[in-house]
């Protein structure tokens, strides 16, 4: 039976009858929104317009079912349509707003072309430095019109700007810029950026290229006040951690979390913490609650049962609003948001809601309002971390202390989290529950109210904010010392983010906190070995370019062995492709070293990545053109060194010659000879160099891919080369909409009018080459596996 409370209250669980059909249709409409983000296609109008009248119908025969007719009701049929309806209701609706995300984006015809935007700087800028001094602002724009028409439809795109302006959120601004369609890289293992576009309702991506003119400065409004407040607390004379996290703490601006803090972090599995995330506006709402408890009680409201509900209720909704306004609205602040609102209005409502009840409405409420939520990796973490902890708790001990309990709650999350760290980033701190049980605490009690308090009396009393956040920031300023002299990268452990072993993963946490007996704790337990079991390196010879955007990072492997041909581009003062595309991919494949690690020059877009392949994974041998920096001296590339793998495998270097000066034509030209397949990697060498190897090496070069040199640039490939390579499969690594114009169409008509077949990773993804047992040669991209709509 349903416990009663109040006079009107009631508790919601699945043991009511009186629940089941609001469980049906909010289960039937996650169901469906599931569903619309498998879709290898969008329905038409039509057909979405059948779809939602589908449903209503379904949701009234399934309601009248429900309710009225009893032999429908024991079989479950009125439930059934329920679902089905919302279902169908879902899916319709759904499409329809995929659709319109779709009709917004840029067409791919306007990639590069020169577009003049004016509309209103929407997000607060992050803040980057580069290497040679360059600052670049990056931020979200709402467009209000956009020049020329036929590239219009972008009403939100993503910018990059380098001028000298500090750019505010709420101005109004034209800018002269390039834009390009929400591509994003697509490799195994790596972030999806086309599902972060589409959660975020990004249109375009680009950069700020000609003219910039401010047409109207930031109105009064929270944009303005969460930039005044990033600047205050860059002036309040923090030291360098708490300047980085007090402002990414309170109002959402991550310009000061570097990829060496946030590596740091991400060891010790606390980077959610110093972050604005669900947990930090559950804990405002918590002081809220405890706040409006005081009030009401100063307030003599001990009367009134509405009151004492309202007031705490009220206070707490206000501090959970108040600090998602601050933090922008941000996706994670949204989700927490509907959470507790669905908590306080049935409190409210003197109706006792259950907290699985609450999360299930929480998450339909978030994909009605916006569907394509669904497609960000954040709805899943936050979701699945609430699902887990409700879980847990529900099979605690009784009379557990709650010291203990927490204890347990923070293990059992170091549990949870492995699936999804295995699929979404490969790993997991395995420290994670010891840094939580710390951390938590600290910062909901010590750390995130006094920074907010600073935020408070700012207005008032700068002194005193400055102060304030000082003592919010001494803390971290201590727990980052102590750990800048630790060496983490023990702590996080690659896990391989394969179908199996997180399935399996994920049973183990289901599984565990039932009441089992310690015997079958360890059978639940050993569900976690498939996990821990790197995938082995294919045997059979296996190249892949990986998606690296304008770079190259190729990765072969034969007999167990494995060689990385250049690391892509990056920032030496920030991240590399290495570390989001390179490396994921590696852990993924069960490669835990290299055999050779080998960089063609010193262009950034092929070394920016050494120095983090070089601390992640032991190297064995290490060779590299002429000009390549990093912590470990290569050995040099010279033509005519030859080495040999196990398993009749191959490797010369064609080029450079003794005494190549840096440049383009002191890349290393590696052949590769696997079994009788030939592959021939040309860095970036010019024409000239190409013709000098004619020369020497003659048909010697004949091979049956052909990485293309420079990227498909119109200095390199020459007819003549492609008469003594002889090519049958030509590989493209350039960036999509390349503002360097690769590959260049003379090169890719020279290329197809041979009958070469030509691959390109920013068409397909990386592309990925195998021997077929009948020996022949086939190339998939990874786009291909990817057969959804939004992908």
């Amino acid at each position: 039976m349903a416990r009663r409370t109040g006079v009107r209250g009631r508790y919601y669980a699945l043991s009511d009858p009186g629940s089941l059909p609001v469980y049906s249709a909010m289960l039937g409409w996650l169901a469906g929104t599931v569903l619309l983000a498998l879709l290898p296609r969008l329905p038409g109008a039509a057909t979405q317009v059948l779809l939602v009248a589908a449903g209503l119908v379904l949701l009234l025969a399934g309601r009248a079912g429900a309710s009225r007719y009893r032999l429908l009701g024991r079989l479950g049929c009125g439930h059934a349509w329920l679902a089905a309806g919302a279902l169908l209701c879902a899916l319709g609706s759904g499409a329809w707003r995929a659709a319109d995300y779709l009709a917004g984006q840029l067409p791919p015809a306007c990639n590069t072309e020169e577009i003049v935007l004016r509309g209103r700087v929407a997000s607060l800028p992050r803040r980057s430095s580069f290497a040679d001094g360059v600052k670049r602002q990056r931020f979200e724009f709402d467009v209000a019109q956009l020049t020329p028409d036929e590239c219009s439809g972008p009403r939100r795109v993503l910018l990059s700007y380098y001028g000298t302006h500090e750019l505010v959120p709420g101005e109004d601004w034209r800018f002269t810029t390039r834009l390009r369609h929400p591509w994003g890289l697509a490799n195994p293992g790596s972030f999806n950026a086309r599902g972060w576009y589409a959660a975020s309702g990004v249109h375009a991506t680009g950069s700020v290229r000609g003219e910039d003119e401010r047409l109207a400065p930031a109105g009064a409004g929270i944009g303005p006040l969460r930039a005044q407040l990033a600047a205050a607390m860059a002036g309040a004379g923090l030291t360098a951690a708490p300047a980085a996290m007090l402002p990414a703490l309170t109002v959402g601006d991550r310009s000061g979390l570097d990829h060496h803090l946030w590596r740091l972090l991400q060891a010790f599995g606390v980077n959610h913490l110093l972050v604005i995330s669900g947990l930090h506006v559950a804990m405002v709402a918590g002081l809220g609650l405890l706040l409006g408890r005081a009030l009401a009680a100063l307030l003599a409201c001990g009367g009134s049962r509405r009151w004492q509900r309202a007031v705490p209720a009220c206070c707490a909704m206000l501090g959970a609003v108040s600090y998602a306004a601050l933090a922008g609205f941000s996706l994670p602040t949204v989700r927490a948001l509907c959470m507790v609102a669905c908590l306080l209005f049935a409190t409210l409502l003197a109706r006792r809601s259950g907290a699985g009840h609450s999360l299930l409405l929480a998450a339909c409420l978030l994909l009605l309002l916006d569907p394509l939520a669904l497609l960000g990796s954040g709805f899943w973490l936050s979701c699945g971390a609430v699902a887990a902890l409700l879980w847990q708790d529900r099979w605690r001990s009784a009379g557990a202390s709650p010291l203990g309990r927490s204890a347990r709650a923070h293990l059992y999350m170091n549990l949870a989290v492995l699936p999804t760290g295995a699929w979404l980033f490969g790993g997991s701190s395995w420290v994670a529950a010891a840094a939580n049980l710390l951390l938590v605490p600290l910062v909901g009690v010590w750390i995130v109210p006094l920074a907010l308090a600073g935020c408070a009396v700012w207005w008032v009393a700068q002194p005193l904010a400055a102060a304030l956040w000082r003592l919010a920031g001494w803390p971290l300023d201590l727990l980052t010392s102590a750990a800048a002299g630790v060496d983490t990268s023990p702590f996080f452990l690659d896990l391989p983010g394969r179908l199996l072993p997180v399935f399996c993963a994920l049973a183990a946490a289901v599984l565990w906190p039932l009441p089992w007996r310690a015997v079958a704790r360890l059978m639940v337990l050993s569900l976690l070995l498939p996990l821990t079991i790197p995938p082995s390196v294919p045997p059979q010879p296996q190249l892949t370019l990986l998606d690296v955007g304008q770079g190259t990072a190729v990765v072969f492997s034969a007999g167990g062995r494995t060689l990385l041909y250049d690391t892509g581009g990056g920032n030496p003062a920030g991240p590399s492709l290495a570390h989001s595309v390179v490396l994921p991919w590696l852990r993924q494949r069960g490669v835990r070293a290299l055999d050779e690690l080998v960089v063609s020059h010193a262009d950034l877009d092929h070394s920016g990545g050494v120095a983090d392949i070089l601390a992640a994974l032991p190297v064995a041998r290490f060779r590299a053109g002429v000009g390549v920096r990093a912590n470990r001296e290569p050995a040099p590339c010279r033509a005519g060194q030859a080495w040999a793998w196990p398993g009749d495998v191959q490797f010369q270097f064609l080029w450079p010659p003794a005494g190549a000066r840096r440049g383009n034509d002191s890349s290393c030209v590696l052949a590769i000879n696997a079994s009788g397949l030939r592959i021939l990697l040309a860095g970036d060498v010019s024409q000239a160099a190409e013709r000098e190897m004619i020369r020497y090496w003659g048909d010697a070069l004949a091979a049956d891919v052909l990485l293309v040199g420079h990227h498909g640039s119109a200095t390199s490939t020459s007819q003549a080369w492609l008469n003594h390579v002889r090519p049958r499969i030509a590989l493209v690594g350039a960036g999509y909409a390349s503002r360097f114009g690769h590959p260049h169409p003379v090169v890719i008509g020279r290329l197809q009018g041979q009958g070469v077949e030509v691959r390109q990773s920013a068409q397909e993804g990386a592309l990925t080459l195998q021997v077929t047992p009948a020996g022949t040669l086939r190339v998939e991209g990874f786009r291909a596996r990817l057969e959804t709509w939004w992908k």
